[in-house]
């Protein structure tokens, strides 16, 4: 499958990379006292609250099969390779239209049929055929043979023979609600609002009895259980609470849940059926069970009763239950699919997740993340963040609700990074195609209104045009930038070598006073640096400004320029790695560096050593911040965890504050702390 992941970053093939623009201390913003935001918490740990978002919409559609999952959004369409987490984005030029994905499905071939406003069409060799004009559609169910398909919505159910649809007699003007195929291949299940569920062969369908009256019901989803019976599943109009009804020989048997339980969507995996049900943002994953008579439903399952009372055949006291399944789903699903036995869910921001045991495996490919190892923050307000990740593309946000934005770059430009001085100013750097330099434009009027209006207000004026010097053509790019305290724009560059991998470039220092700007960078055999100009290391990758002097992380270890000397220590002075991707101070002094192999300290500033012992101490560190509490907070391959006073002294990595793979972490001016993880930008406050 082709993919849109871009090649790890190597700077000249040094190593692989995780490039982070490190929240280095306070020294590039201002600490300020810890404080919410007001937002709706999606988790809570350790006294702070977490608020994680990956996409500025909700997963429309999503479609499985084997190994290639599909889903869409608003503003995009998706593919994953979901045994390489490797994914692609199709749009414009796989000749998409410019409309939200509305409903997806995939046929026998494994192409996909992707619904739109403007209609219906499929992917064939990655080139999008229109199956013609039919909007408003919902819901999709292409024929195993690839030449024929289903497609449903608010104006009824429709068949296509591969060259015209065709409106099924009886359902016409009819909501469709859910749409799955027969296990033949042809006829196709549809679920509607207060009509009941069709089966559908040709240009006729045909009511599915329900044995309960199918006037209060929105069908949700059919799927086949592990012995091949068809369960419905279904909630009541008046209160959401959750009806199955299986289609056994005979009168089917229908069976209702408490009025609490609400039914999300009954799945197919192909394997067993999945019921996902639950109070919007804490939905679980249950299998079906037949209860004997008198027997209790398993520790924290659901019961669902017969809804009829002497049922022909002995079955009026039937039970079943809905048995929690270890996989996990994420919270605010809002689709679902199944394949190969898995659960794949779309959800309200998250973006897409497989049902895993603990907690979801989000998938990577997120809109807000994409293949980002760095993110740059600055708030014009609390409720007014810019959020730079290597989209390239820039969002206004108060941590709940993210927008597209501007910062000031032109019509073909990229934005590259934020950054904030001493007194709140915001400026933001971009490049264009067809120049080779930075631009920096300022933030003049900082909007301080809620991020749920539009930037119609933000005035970015142009600060500066920086020329520079690149190892390779085109425009450059960015690791990292911040705001000395003496007012210097700090930015470590980077160039595309012909190879498409990221060499480095050093990096440029704009005295915000002058604007005069000078390049930094290391130093050819023979070459001697001008007198302005700091032999820096080569692929820096984070800096700290302490009192006296100016610390540098690279992939070549950790570099101090103080006094006119640059010193840099390597694996020989102790550290366990010299790929170094941030630097900062710890309360108790102690220069701190972020490793691929764990935290190392700096002991009397001669001679580094690893923090903590054990295996869990040499995880991946590829982010640190210090907040206002003294708290040290530690971006690992294996969790963003927060250091208290304790956890120092006793060398211990303390708690696990968000999970998955962190690659970057930051405070801002309010002393919040932000962090990318490989599947969503998370905002932690007291």
């Amino acid at each position: 499958m082709p993919t849109s992941r871009r090649p790890s970053r190597s700077f000249a093939r040094i190593a692989p990379l995780a490039l982070p623009l490190a929240a280095l201390s306070c020294a590039t913003e201002p600490r300020g006292t810890a404080g919410g935001s007001g937002a709706v918490a999606s988790s809570a740990s350790a006294g702070f609250t977490v608020v994680e978002r990956a996409e500025s919409g909700p997963i429309t559609a999503i479609a499985a099969r084997g190994s290639v999952l599909y889903a869409g959004t608003a503003r995009a369409l998706r593919r994953w390779d979901v045994k390489s987490d490797e994914y692609e984005v199709l749009g414009a030029g796989a000749g998409l239209p410019d409309q939200g994905v509305t409903a997806l499905g995939i046929d026998g071939d494994g192409q996909p049929w992707v619904a739109t406003e403007a209609g219906v069409g499929r992917l064939v060799r990655e080139h999008y055929q229109s199956m013609g004009g039919l909007a408003g559609i919902t819901a999709l169910a292409p024929s195993a043979d690839g030449q024929a398909a289903w497609a449903g919505g608010a104006d009824g159910l429709f068949h296509s023979d591969g060259k015209s649809w065709t409106p099924i007699a009886g359902l016409q003007g009819v909501l469709v609600t859910s749409l799955e195929l027969d296990r033949d291949g042809r006829a196709a299940w549809a679920g509607t609002r207060a009509l009941g569920l069709f089966r559908a062969d040709g240009e006729h369908a045909r009511p599915v009895p329900l044995g309960d009256d199918p006037a209060g019901l929105e069908i949700v989803g059919t799927a086949l259980t592990a012995v091949g019976t068809r369960v419905v599943g279904a909630r009541a109009l008046a209160n959401d609470a959750a009806h199955l009804v299986f289609l056994e020989e005979g009168e089917p048997q229908a069976f209702r849940a408490q009025p609490e339980v609400r039914l999300v969507r009954v799945v197919d995996t192909g394997k067993d059926a999945v019921v996902v049900a639950g109070a919007a943002g804490a939905e679980r994953a249950y299998a079906l069970e037949l209860l004997r008579a008198g027997e209790p439903p398993p520790a924290g399952g659901l019961r669902f009763v017969s809804v009829k009372r002497g049922t022909p055949g002995g079955r009026a006291h039937d039970r079943w239950a809905a048995v929690p399944l270890d996989d996990v789903p994420p919270p605010g699903v809002t689709v679902a699919a199944g394949s190969n036995g898995a659960v794949y869910y779309g959800t309200e921001h998250r973006g897409v997740a497989r049902g895993a045991k603990r907690r979801p495996d989000y998938l990577s490919g997120a809109e807000l993340v994409g293949d980002a190892e760095r993110l740059s923050v600055a708030c014009a307000s609390r409720e007014r963040c810019f959020v730079v990740t290597e989209g390239p593309r820039a969002w206004v946000t108060d941590g709940k609700v993210y927008r597209a934005t501007r910062v000031g770059e032109a019509d073909d430009g990229a934005a590259l990074a934020v950054a904030t001085d001493a007194a709140g100013t915001i400026y933001a750097l971009s490049a264009e195609p067809r120049y080779t330099g930075l631009v920096v434009t300022r933030l003049a009027e900082p909007v301080v209104a809620g991020a749920e209006q539009a930037a119609v207000g933000d005035v970015w004026k142009t600060f500066a045009r920086v020329p520079l010097k690149m190892p390779a053509a085109g425009a450059p790019g960015v690791s990292f930038a911040a705001v000395s305290p003496k007012g210097a724009l700090w930015v470590a560059l980077r160039a595309h070598g012909a190879d498409g991998e990221d060499v480095s470039a050093g990096a440029v220092e704009i005295d915000l006073a002058s604007r005069h700007a000078v390049q930094h960078r290391a130093l050819k055999e023979g070459e001697k640096a001008t007198p302005e100009m700091l032999p820096l290391p080569a692929a820096l990758t984070g800096m700290f400004f302490d009192d006296t002097a100016t610390w540098f992380s690279s992939l070549s270890g950790v570099s101090r320029w103080q006094q006119g000397e640059l010193r840099t220590w390597g694996e020989n002075a102790g550290l366990g790695s010299e790929l170094v991707h941030a630097v900062a101070k710890a309360p108790s002094g102690e220069i701190w560096a972020a490793t691929s192999e764990g935290v190392a300290r700096l002991d009397d500033r001669v001679v580094w050593r690893p923090f903590g012992g054990g295996d869990e101490s040499r995880v991946a560190c590829r982010g640190l911040a210090r907040d206002a509490a003294d708290g040290m907070w530690v971006a690992t391959g294996k969790g963003l965890r927060r250091l208290t006073a304790a956890d120092v002294k006793a060398e211990r990595l303390g708690d696990v504050i968000v999970d998955g793979d962190l690659r970057d972490v930051r405070l801002d001016r309010y002393g919040r702390v932000w962090a990318l993880t490989s599947s969503s930008i998370a905002l932690i406050s007291r």
